[in-house]
């Protein structure tokens, strides 16, 4: 699973580091969302020299390689996930929907939005769901 991500820096000519590969890990191992800070607990034993500037940037470089998608909650926190979607060896077009209970995010196939291109006079350039609800695990 994480050769997939790894192949998506390279794509995105980023350097697989130590630190992105333990950033990396932390997300496979948590299979959870988490915010910056959660990472840089998580991490800062493991290196002596590891700020959290720098989780935050390197979370934005997952986030704009495809590695990681920003979930949106109420408390308007920063969270940050796996996306699933680039373990089909592509990017597709997708939502997420994220469990209440235990924070594991998983994806929605499928889009009936997606043929939308004009919205009240606006041309339509994107858009953004996020589902909430139970996992299986959960329920």
């Amino acid at each position: 699973m994480t050769s997939t991500y790894i192949n998506k820096l390279k794509a995105n000519k980023l350097k697989l580091t130590p630190k992105r590969q333990a950033i990396l890990d932390c997300f496979v191992h948590e299979g959870r969302y988490l915010t910056p800070e959660n990472v840089w607990e998580h991490l800062k034993k493991q290196f002596k020299r590891l700020g959290l500037p720098s989780i935050y940037r390197n979370l934005e470089s997952f986030e704009d390689c495809g590695i990681l998608v920003k979930i949106q909650k109420e408390d308007r926190r920063l969270y940050y996930a796996l996306c699933q979607g680039g373990n089909h060896g592509h990017d597709h077009h997708h939502h997420h929907i994220v469990c209440i209970k235990c924070g594991r995010v998983s994806d929605v196939e499928g889009c009936v939005l997606r043929g939308i291109v004009k919205a009240g006079g606006y041309k339509v350039l994107k858009h953004f769901i996020q589902f909430e609800g139970i996992c299986p695990k959960c329920q």
